[in-house]
């Protein structure tokens, strides 16, 4: 079910009767979603990184719960009718809840919206929840990109790209 708050792009209801809603990214959510980036990634964005002044990102959004708490978010860019997903995460907390599906529909939602027909990401060869959210969200895998990825020890790890189709069914 679509729900819709002031200041909301998008929203959906989720199995268990939680409101999320999609809201732009601004300097009040910056330390929740450092907060976030930090617990949640191997090499995190630093909070310079994140800040949505820094004009990188076509598309910067936070998902907010029923209580106005910052429960994940995403950052792409978008050319000529491509987008690619640069950053994403869901806080722990509200990860293995359904979470993670409902914020990449709405970052579907939002791209096609945008124009977008091609969504493109890459993922660590490590991360297999994420892995397999995106190919149940219908993205396949494409290449990989070798020692893409930093490790903590000075290693690095694969990357392997992943691309859907985006129509207006883009859920």
């Amino acid at each position: 079910m679509i729900t819709l708050r002031q200041n909301a792009i998008y929203g959906v209801r989720s199995a268990n009767m939680t409101d999320y809603t999609l809201q732009p990214i601004d300097d009040k959510h910056l330390s929740d979603i450092v907060r976030i980036e930090q617990a949640v990634h191997i090499a995190p964005w630093s909070k310079t990184q994140l800040a949505p002044a820094q004009g990188r990102f076509d598309h910067h959004y936070a998902l907010v719960n029923q209580d106005d708490q910052i429960i994940g978010y995403f950052y792409t860019r978008c050319v000529a009718g491509e987008a690619e997903l640069l950053n994403i995460a869901v806080d722990r907390p509200f990860q293995g809840k359904g979470v993670g599906h409902q914020l990449l529909i709405l970052l579907k939602k939002t791209l096609v919206a945008a124009g977008a027909n091609t969504l493109w990401l890459e993922v660590r060869q490590s991360n297999r929840g994420a892995r397999a959210l995106y190919q149940k969200q219908g993205f396949e895998l494409i290449s990989r990109r070798a020692s893409y990825y930093p490790c903590p020890d000075g290693t690095t790890e694969d990357a392997l790209i992943m691309r859907a189709q985006l129509g207006n069914d883009a859920d």
